[in-house]
Order: structure tokens, then sequence, then C-alpha cells
């Protein structure tokens, strides 16, 4: 073919192409669309518009509008979010299995009851990278200044985390936050994925990273960050209609923001980590007990460990 096509194998174990000239629309209603232009996916959970596949000036990019996700080789989209893809690439919508050649699929138009979207429990490790004195920062310099500080730390943090196969969720004012998708039972491999790039982080933006960006930006220097990492079971789901606003909602979550408060300031390591994420991860990396402390707004205390770098 002489444009890019998808290439997907239906429940009959039939290989379909599909040519992208414009536009691919992937659902299981995609009303109005014309066959040569839609992905119909017969799943309960895909959204009647799911994904469009759109051609740009540099190749082919995906866009989530879903309420239960894309993945694209594995890894989750952000919800609302764009991407770029490449020759290869395997995108995940519902029980559907779609080959990046260019993207396709078109059947029936029916099937239009309602998507399915509700509240999905699921084990995530999640990972909150803070960044402190941003208040401070905010009050003495030119917000021009304080934008162009956050971003090149965002941008670098979050580079990591999609490296690492991670999913950025939030920009919460002065922390990134990302999670590891394990589905229902633990995964050892997605834990270890979030520790490591929370290292990779603090090996970016140590000292020497900092002093780097001072040299460009003022501001910068001297401003310090720490990590939380915690694993264990959220509910998944959208407090609107908006496919964007996807909500993370649970103790684990609470705990990582918290954590990344406490990390680097109250105790001594820079990533601090609940004991959940140690077991997991603490036969491949080397661990440091820092023992047990009480966190602000919570009963009892936690067992928490760092990382040696």
């Amino acid at each position: 073919m002489p444009n890019s096509y998808l290439e997907w194998t239906c429940e009959n174990g039939q290989v379909h192409h599909l040519e992208i000239v414009d536009k691919i629309f992937i659902g299981r209603g995609c009303r109005g669309i014309e066959e040569s232009k839609r992905i119909i996916v017969k799943d309960p959970g895909v959204s009647r518009d799911h994904a469009i596949i759109s051609t740009t000036r540099l190749g082919l990019q995906i866009t989530d509008m879903s309420k239960n996700g894309v993945w694209v080789n594995d890894v989750r989209m952000a919800a609302g979010s764009s991407q770029d893809l490449k020759d290869g690439d395997l995108i995940r919508v519902g029980d559907a299995v779609i080959c990046v050649r260019c993207p396709g699929l078109a059947l029936d138009d029916e099937d239009m009851e309602r998507t399915r979207s509700g509240p999905v429990e699921m084990i995530v490790t999640s990972l909150v990278a803070d960044v402190r004195g941003f208040s401070g920062l905010s009050q003495r310099e030119n917000s021009s200044e304080v934008y162009a500080v956050m971003r090149d730390v965002f941008g670098t943090l979050t580079t990591i985390v999609r490296d690492f196969k991670g999913t950025i969720k939030d920009y919460v004012g002065d922390a990134v936050y990302a999670f590891w998708d394990h589905g229902v039972q633990p995964r050892k491999e997605q834990a270890l994925l979030a520790c490591r790039a929370a290292l990779k982080q603090l090996q970016a933006l140590d000292q020497k990273g900092f002093s780097t960006l001072s040299g460009r930006y003022p501001a910068a220097e001297g401003l310090p960050m720490g990590w939380g990492i915690t694993t264990g079971k959220v509910t998944m789901a959208h407090y609107s209609s908006r496919a964007a606003d996807l909500a993370l909602v649970g103790d684990a979550t609470n705990l990582a923001f918290r954590l990344s408060g406490m990390a680097n300031k109250d105790l001594s390591s820079p990533i601090a980590m609940c004991s959940q994420t140690a077991d997991l991860v603490q036969d491949t990396l080397s661990l440091v007990d820092l023992g047990f402390f009480a966190v602000r707004g919570r009963t009892g205390q936690e067992h928490l460990y760092g990382i040696r770098s």
C-alpha cells in the first residue's frame, strides 16, 4: 500500500488492512463515519468514539477520547492525550490489538448501547515527584521565570516517566504525578519501572542538574525535590463526562503525595516508598530501611524505605 495502514486480526482469524488517507476513527459506534475511515470494536468497554488516528506533517498521531483507556505498546495513554505513532507500534483498544503500518477496521454499525465505563478497581504503583520551595519561588520571581524553570523540570521528569513506560496523570502545582498500571494483581515489573524512573529523575535533577538550570534561570538555584512511591488498590473512574477527567482514588494515591513531601525533608532519603512497594522490589534493588513514621493526616505509622542510588 502506498500510504500508511493498520493491520489487525478479527475474531474469525481473518487479517484486515485499512489504509490511512486522512483520519481513522476507532470505537464501538463511530456513527456517521464512512466505512473506509473507521474501525469498529464490539467490546462493551470500548467507547462509541474511542480514539482517532490522524496523519500529521510528521507522520501519524493517535488521540485518546475514551473513558476506559488506550494502550500503545502496553503503556496506557494519559486520558485525553495525543501521541505520535511509528511503524510497528501496537495499539490496544478493548480486546482489539491493531498494528501500525497504518490503522484500520470497519464493521457493521450496531450495538449502540451506552458504553460501560463504571469505576474499576486496579492495582497501581504511584510516583509523585515534588519540587520544594515552589510557593516561595512564585512569590519572589516573575511568573515567566517560574514558568520557564518548571517547564524544563517537568519536561525532564515527564520524558523519564515515558521512557520507563509510565503514564503521566497530573501536573499538580509543583508536583508530577505518574502511575504504572498492574491490573488486578501486583506485578513486580511495574513497581520496578516506577522505582527506576524515580532513580533516573533523581540523577537527572541532582545538584548538578539544578546547577545547569540555574545557569539559565537563577531562580532554580538550590531547589530541593522529594519522591514518593506507593503500590496499592485504587478505583479508576470519572467525576464528570469528560474523558480527560480521569481520577485514581485510593489510600495509596494520597500516601504517595504525603511521602513526596516527607522525602529529603523529614526523611533522610530523597526517595521514600511504602512497604508494599518495598516487598515487590527488595530482591532487585538495594533498599534502606528508614523505620516507622507517622504520616500527616493518617492514623498509626508507616514502615518506609529508601533506595540506594
